[in-house]
């Protein structure tokens, strides 16, 4: 039996920044927001009807608020993987939105529809059909003044559960961001995403604008699957002369949350068809691996 081994010495985590509005807590429970689901359904119509464009999916922020000359990003990513960003403005405080493809350069009086408002509710939101209005995660300090805008927590947790299963494929059980957090453009703070499996990452959130918009980025402890196989294609083609088609993870899954320490287990195939076990070693939360294949 022949063994061989090969070691990156660059990180294989890829940071994913998203920008994401409208999150100011300070916005009453009983503001009118868009409604997102036909938000989304309806630029899907238009990209396939006006740009002939063939759309897998169209993601937008929740809880849009509704007031004139409001502008969101929404992204659509196409059957062949292509990802486009549309500017959505508001007209009005009906509902009425322009959209706009990030290469037009003019917004377009027939790219303009409405989408219905989501009616505010007066009744409180219920975590479960047992529960009762929901206490507070944390007591305000003292310090703060009360009229302060702050991040709306629940909703940067939302987000970033939702962006970061659809980016990594990781399946995501909860996140937890701090609550109470004033808006200040360029603060950061840490949220921390717990996958199903009970592995954490730490997303860093740096706020964007004083209207509550945010970025994100998440990391230490996150490697490319992508990259293992490339590391893995060509250690193997260096150091046997054989050329194979490593696999690693999922196709729906090409991340993983791994520390200094851990290890997982990748296959590459050679042209006969004979599976070669590949073990991978992380040996830095910055994403320095080792790979070693059992020939």
């Amino acid at each position: 039996m022949k063994t061989g081994n090969i070691t990156n010495h660059k990180r294989l985590g890829t940071p994913h920044v998203f920008a994401v509005v409208c999150l100011v807590g300070l916005v009453s429970a009983c503001t009118p927001t868009l409604n997102t689901d036909k938000l989304e359904d309806e630029i899907r119509q238009w990209l396939e009807r006006e740009e002939n464009i063939d759309v897998k999916s169209v993601s937008c922020p929740n809880r849009i608020k509704v007031e004139a000359g409001n502008t969101v990003d929404c992204e659509a990513e196409t059957e062949d993987g292509t990802q486009s960003t549309i500017l959505v403005k508001l007209n009005d405080d009906e509902g009425d939105v322009s959209l706009q493809l990030d290469n037009d350069n003019d917004l377009s009086s027939s790219d303009s529809l409405t989408i219905l408002k989501d009616e505010p509710s007066s009744e409180p939101e219920l975590t479960d059909e047992n529960a009762t209005e929901p206490e507070p995660t944390e007591p305000e300090p003292a310090d703060i003044d009360p009229n302060t805008p702050v991040i709306e927590a629940d909703f940067v947790e939302t987000t970033l559960k939702k962006q970061f299963r659809e980016q990594s494929g990781i399946r995501v059980r909860s996140v937890a961001c701090p609550g109470n957090i004033p808006v200040k453009v360029n603060d950061k703070f840490n949220c921390t995403i717990t996958a199903i499996n009970g592995k954490t990452i730490e997303a860093i959130v740096t706020q964007t604008n004083t209207q509550g918009g945010f970025s994100w980025n998440a990391t230490k402890g996150l490697i490319s699957y992508n990259k293992v196989e490339d590391l893995i294609r060509s250690g193997i083609k260096d150091q046997e002369n054989l050329a194979v088609t490593p696999k690693c993870g999922t196709s729906q899954t090409r991340y993983i949350i791994a520390y200094t320490g851990d290890t997982f287990r990748c296959t590459a195939k050679d042209s006969r068809g004979r599976n070669i076990p590949v073990q991978v070693s992380v040996r830095s939360d910055e994403g320095q691996v080792q790979v070693k294949w059992e020939l």
